[in-house]
């Protein structure tokens, strides 16, 4: 989004595929520590799931504690910071970049902050409390084994089936056809109930017409009655 004519570069493609494979290796390779004797796997309360064994107060299961959640730790700044950075950058261009003239410009910036702020949100909020329960039992500063290690993991799953549903609710085509409805049915209700308004309820001036029609026809009738 920053700088979006340096992903034209030749070589950019082979470099992208040597750094995705880079980061396959490192994934394999931390995943694949217990297999190799550093830590272990545990059975966690119910007895439903089974996960690295981060409650244990051995030396092997800490270390690997401590690697995963710091890492994961690590992952979660840098995502942060980035994303932050971007969401910076285009909202100082929308207030001070006179170059984005362009009404659909300014809109597609809009989309992409709001659409940024919500998956890092999203991203944080699931993952950063197993990183810390985590990295409390590698340090020693929890010891159980309930419902709150349970809670932590639920939550950071639920990451992988809320991302699909924000880049899919959150496509501008979305939010535009969202907004649009939002903005006719609120439009239809406020027309209606203005003319309910109008036809139920009389203003004051109208009251007093009738109220003066209704005078003028009594005495009308009173002096009628006095002439016969």
């Amino acid at each position: 989004i920053l700088y979006p004519f340096r992903y034209n570069m030749i070589g950019k493609k082979y470099r992208a595929n040597i750094m995705l494979g880079l980061v396959w290796i490192t994934c394999a390779f931390l995943a694949s520590l217990p297999l190799m004797g550093l830590g272990s796997s545990l059975s966690y309360y119910p007895g439903s799931w089974c996960f690295l064994n981060f409650v244990s107060l051995s030396t092997l299961d800490r270390v690997n504690s401590f690697i995963y959640s710091l890492i994961g730790l690590f992952i979660l700044l840098t995502t942060f910071i980035f994303n932050l950075c971007v969401v910076i950058t285009l909202c100082r261009n929308l207030a001070t970049n006179k170059r984005i003239s362009q009404k659909s410009r300014k809109k597609s910036d809009i989309f992409n902050v709001v659409f940024l702020l919500v998956l890092v949100l999203v991203f944080a909020t699931c993952w950063t409390p197993l990183m810390i329960v985590i990295f409390g039992h590698a340090a020693a500063l929890a010891s159980d084994n309930g419902k709150l290690e349970l809670f932590v993991v639920r939550l950071a799953v639920t990451n992988s089936i809320v991302d699909p549903w924000i880049y899919i609710l959150f496509r501008k085509e979305n939010i535009i056809l969202i907004t649009r409805k939002i903005g006719n049915f609120w439009g239809k209700i406020s027309v209606s109930s203005s003319s309910v308004s109008n036809d139920v309820i009389p203003s004051s001036d109208a009251r007093k017409q009738s109220f003066e029609n209704t005078l003028s026809s009594a005495r009308t009738l009173s002096t009628d009655d006095v002439t016969v």
